[in-house]
């Protein structure tokens, strides 16, 4: 496989006046909510350093947006603006649709989320038994293959999560560790969940994901990406230029569509947080699955996923626990939320809910991750 974990790193009243303004750095700004001054300065502060051509981001409470704003190029070659509609690659948020795909398709009575995967999918009979819940919680095993292949980008074909899932299990070592033992983020479990969906359904996954989710949810910016499909108002990714000026190159190009279930999803910052909302308020799945979706993941002897966590590497995640498609905060948190990154080759995203306020933030860059992105900056300013 070409997709590497390196390329997919997982309000105050109405009575407030109306915050209108403009500058050349940020754009466009428009709310009412308490967060307005200081998200703008925080965005004014990572423009200024040059953290990413442009952004785009969305603050939605209890179903109404409080705050937008967009800002700097989506195109640099062009000087074509961000806007409110300009549409982003989402990356590894494209996780929790995955899940929730998976979640919906078990509600329906069309899997079993204790079943094997082998009994939907016979070509992984060859690897020790996974359960399909597995794989959404991270806890499946499933080796990613960190290598380049470059030969994989000049194909034409495009391959289904199928194709992509019999080459996982293909591998000469397809397992980090025996399922349902440890927890390790690996891209590779949710192609395979993408392969489950394509099988279940009978469908692709770009319309599966069409028919179950967005369709049914109204989120019409949200959609399956493809290296060529003309999108209108598509923005472009960017890495960091080694040497100054300029300050960033185009990103290398991949083959997006092949991140399937695990980050090949396009779309906007307010379909982002219309996602959440919809989500939560039950639009989608019962309460039963809607738990599950939001319950920290387990291991097969009952102690929460993060108990074993099989690289050394992933201790700074503390007490957060994995659910279904997303990091979860430990229930003692003052303030409970659940959230995702997601980060692909020129792409870097947040999204972030606030459960007891139901207060979404949404954040989207064209750029490669870095520790300038004010992710952090943005999520103390929210779980407040």
């Amino acid at each position: 496989m070409s997709i590497s974990r390196r390329h997919i790193l997982a309000q105050a009243g109405g009575s407030a006046a109306l915050l209108c303004f403009e500058s050349a750095a940020l754009g466009r700004v428009v709310g009412d909510s308490r967060f307005a001054k200081p998200i703008a300065e925080t965005l004014a502060e990572a423009m200024a350093n040059q953290v990413a051509p442009g952004f785009q981001l969305a603050v939605m409470e209890q179903g109404q947006f409080v705050y937008h704003q967009s800002g700097g190029k989506a195109n640099l070659a062009t000087g074509e603006a961000v806007s409110s509609t300009s549409v982003f690659r989402i990356a590894s948020l494209s996780k929790q649709f995955t899940a929730a795909a998976i979640l919906k398709l078990a509600q329906m009575g069309k899997l079993e989320l204790n079943a094997p995967i082998s009994r939907y999918l016979p070509f992984t009979a060859v690897l020790p038994e996974i359960r399909v819940i597995e794989l959404i919680h991270q806890t499946a095993g499933l080796h990613s293959d960190e290598s380049e292949v470059a030969e994989i980008e000049s194909e034409t074909k495009n391959r289904t999560q199928i194709d992509l899932a019999k080459e996982i299990a293909a591998q000469s070592n397809p397992v980090d560790f025996l399922p349902g033992t440890a927890w390790f983020y690996s891209n590779a479990n949710y192609i395979m969940a993408g392969a489950l969906i394509e099988q279940v359904s009978g469908k692709a996954l770009p319309r599966a994901f069409r028919e179950l989710i967005f369709s049914p949810l109204r989120l019409k910016k949200i959609a399956m990406d493809y290296a060529d499909d003309d999108v209108a108002r598509r923005v472009v990714g960017y890495s960091h230029a080694e040497n100054q000026p300029p300050a960033f190159v185009p990103a290398a190009f991949m083959k997006v569509e092949e991140a399937g279930g695990a980050g090949a999803l396009r779309g906007t910052a307010s379909d982002l947080c219309r996602w959440h909302h919809a989500l939560l308020n039950g639009r989608l799945l019962d309460p039963a699955h809607l738990q599950i979706m939001l319950a920290p993941g387990r291991l097969r002897d009952g102690r929460l996923s993060g108990a074993n966590r099989f690289s050394p590497e992933d201790a700074h995640y503390g007490d957060v626990q994995y659910g279904c498609g997303l990091l979860v905060s430990p229930a003692s948190d003052a303030h409970p939320n659940i959230m995702h990154y997601g980060f692909i080759s020129g792409f870097s995203a947040m999204l972030l809910t606030e459960l007891k306020a139901r207060r979404t933030v949404a954040i989207l860059f064209n750029a490669d991750p870095g520790p300038a992105l004010p992710f952090s900056k943005l999520r103390k300013l929210i779980l407040t």
